[in-house]
This record gives C-alpha cells, sequence and structure tokens, in this order.
C-alpha cells in the first residue's frame, strides 16, 4: 500500500513539474533556407505569451540587410507582432547572387526575391512561437513589386502593407524618376508625362494584383519623387472596384520615406490581425 502512495506521489510531482515548466521552443537556425540560398535571419519578438503574430519583412531596391530594417521591426513588435527579417539575397550574410534590377531583367529578378519571402513565412510556420494562421508581409519601395508575388505564391497570407509600394510596372517608374528624382522637377510634370510614357515596361504588378484576396494596406505619400503615385492610385481604384480586399491611406507633402507619423494608421489597421485566431475547436 504504501509502495502505491509513494508512486502515486512521484507521479504526481513529474507531472506538476511537467505542466509547470512549458516546453522550450527548438533553437534557432543561423539561416533559413530557400533551395540552394541560406537566408540569414533575426526573429524579433514581442512581450507577451506565444504564439505571436508574424509579419515577414521584404526589402527596398539596393543591397538591404536586416539591420537596416530594424525601423520597421521596432514598431511592429511595440504592436505585439513578431517579426522575421533577413539579408537580402547575396546580402550581408545571406548566400546567392544579388542583382541590381532594371527594366529587363525584372520579370525573372522579382520572383526569385519573392521566393525568398515565402521561404521565410514557411519557416516561421514551423516555428512553435508563431501563429501560423496569423503571418503577414510588409515592405517598402520595391517591397511593392515582391510581395504580391510572394502572396500569390504562398496563397494564404493574412495580410500585407506596401510602404510607398508602386502599382505600374517598372518601367514607368523608371520613367517617372527620370522625370522628378533625378531632376527635382515638381511631382506634378512626372504625372502629367505618364500618358507619354510607351518604353519597355518590365515587370507589371497588376496581373498578379488582380488574382490576390489578400487584405493589403497601401502607405503613399502625395509628394512622392521616386513612384508615380496617381498612376499607383489609379491602378488601386480600379482594382478594389473589381472586389480586391484594398484599402490605402495618402499623406499630403510626404515624400517616398513618409514618416513616422503613418504609424498611428498602419499600428490601427493591424489591429485586426493582432486579435488571436479562434481555434478550430471554439
Amino acid at each position: 500500500m504504501k509502495s502505491r502512495l509513494w508512486l502515486l506521489l512521484v507521479g504526481c510531482a513529474v507531472a506538476c513539474t511537467s505542466s509547470a515548466a512549458p516546453r522550450q521552443p527548438p533553437p534557432l537556425p543561423k539561416f533559413f533556407e530557400n533551395g540552394d540560398v541560406h537566408l540569414a535571419f533575426t526573429l524579433d519578438l514581442p512581450q507577451g505569451t506565444p504564439p505571436f503574430p508574424a509579419v515577414v519583412l521584404g526589402h527596398g531596391s539596393g543591397k538591404t540587410t536586416r539591420d537596416q530594417l530594424v525601423w520597421a521591426s521596432r514598431h511592429l513588435t511595440a504592436l505585439g507582432f513578431a517579426v522575421l527579417r533577413f539579408d537580402k539575397r547575396g546580402v550581408g550574410e545571406s548566400t546567392g547572387t544579388y542583382v541590381f534590377v532594371g527594366t529587363k531583367d525584372s520579370p525573372w529578378v522579382f520572383p526569385q526575391l519573392a521566393s525568398d519571402v515565402a521561404a521565410g513565412v514557411r519557416f516561421l510556420r514551423t516555428r512553435p512561437e508563431i501563429d501560423g494562421r496569423r503571418i503577414g508581409l510588409l515592405g517598402s519601395s520595391q517591397a511593392g513589386w515582391i510581395l504580391p508575388l510572394a502572396a500569390r505564391d504562398l496563397g494564404n497570407v493574412a495580410f500585407m502593407v506596401l510602404w510607398s509600394g508602386p502599382v505600374c510596372s517598372v518601367g514607368q517608374e523608371m520613367f517617372y524618376s527620370d522625370i522628378v528624382e533625378r531632376t527635382g522637377r515638381p511631382v506634378a510634370d512626372g504625372n502629367g508625362a505618364m500618358s507619354s510614357f510607351h518604353g519597355e515596361p518590365g515587370f507589371d504588378p497588376v496581373p498578379v494584383l488582380r488574382s490576390l484576396d489578400t487584405p493589403t494596406l497601401w502607405l503613399l505619400g502625395l509628394d512622392d519623387h521616386s513612384i508615380p503615385v496617381e498612376t499607383t492610385l489609379d491602378n488601386l481604384k480600379t482594382l478594389a472596384a473589381a472586389g480586391r480586399p484594398f484599402t490605402w491611406r495618402t499623406y499630403e507633402g510626404l515624400d517616398h520615406g513618409l514618416s513616422p507619423g503613418v504609424w498611428d494608421d498602419l499600428g490601427r489597421w493591424l489591429q485586426t490581425f493582432a486579435v488571436q485566431a479562434p481555434s478550430k475547436n471554439q
């Protein structure tokens, strides 16, 4: 009898100890993989109890490292999101080849870069710290071309945010930049000239966006010297009228970099996706 009681007490102690000490997640690797490319990353976690909603950050143009994305991660973790930021392919500690994108190579380079973002989402879905149903994408500038491709590839990301993201072809953006950004002329001159563009378009995101059902927010400065915001807005209005779940916020007097103040609008929009999703048993 005593031996049975002793075994019961020992069993209870083991069970109580196990329930009091939650299982630790497996250690993070240094890289996540996309085929033969190794992508060096940092996973920033917010305060609170996992699993967390998460954001994978896309890159603008140039040789962008994960350290250059801390500005976005700080805001997002404060809003309760985990953030995956990684060195762009061929940059920093990531392997692969970096390509400076132009019109001719954009149709194949952007899908390649989008596949890296999609690989980041798939990696997060393996992590116990992350709620795989609440992973979204956020990026600025060139990411406006890349992230929609990643969303299409994945098929079921929770949301997307495009910070000064163009909704026009690469050729149109370069044409506009040549008129405004490289000369200092007013944006009205660039907007007024867009109808005369008949050059090589390069990658065009509009057909991809037509296929998406991902809730998406664009943040756009009306004094943007880099992308043609009027053309972008025209295309967004057409897409929204066709039933795409797209919305946008515009800001008078702000250029391509926008302002920290736009995080107030972004934070309110993101709260929908920060709320714990119900489980299948609820």
